[in-house]
């Protein structure tokens, strides 16, 4: 064998496995789907309409009504309703713990802030005995 292959003894055997997996990725090329590459016109701009032309008498909106428009959005995206409504969406997804998962989770805690009110109550002696040593 050489180099490239370390560890592997039989090489019709990798050529198999190789052979193997490259028909494995030729199979599941063919189960794609393909996508539409070009949008399709909206009923928003007709095809026959170009984007800047307008008919006669209707303008462009005016700058205020396009500010009015924008506020519009802007106070539909900043409710306070759709934020509670999301946020209650969300709270659905979380999986709750059950009671036997709580009440562990709970003591894991508890034991850990013990263990750390532990540690500095320690420091703190320990460098309030030190500073008593050095200026007394």
């Amino acid at each position: 064998m050489d180099a490239e292959t370390p560890g592997v003894d039989d090489a019709a055997e990798l050529e198999a496995a190789e052979a193997e997996i490259a028909d494995d990725a030729a199979s599941d090329e063919d189960k794609v789907v393909a996508t539409p590459t070009r949008r399709r016109r909206t009923a928003s701009r007709p095809a026959d309409k170009p984007t800047g032309s307008t008919r006669a008498g209707e303008g462009t909106r005016t700058r205020a009504a396009a500010e009015r428009a924008r506020a519009a959005e802007l106070r539909e995206k900043r409710s306070i309703g759709r934020f509670l409504r999301e946020v209650v969406a969300e709270l659905r997804k979380v999986i709750w713990p059950g009671r036997k998962e709580l009440i562990t989770y709970t003591t894991v805690v508890i034991v850990f802030v013990a263990v750390m009110v532990a540690i500095v109550a320690g420091l703190d002696i320990l460098f309030a005995q030190g500073v008593l040593a050095v200026f007394g």
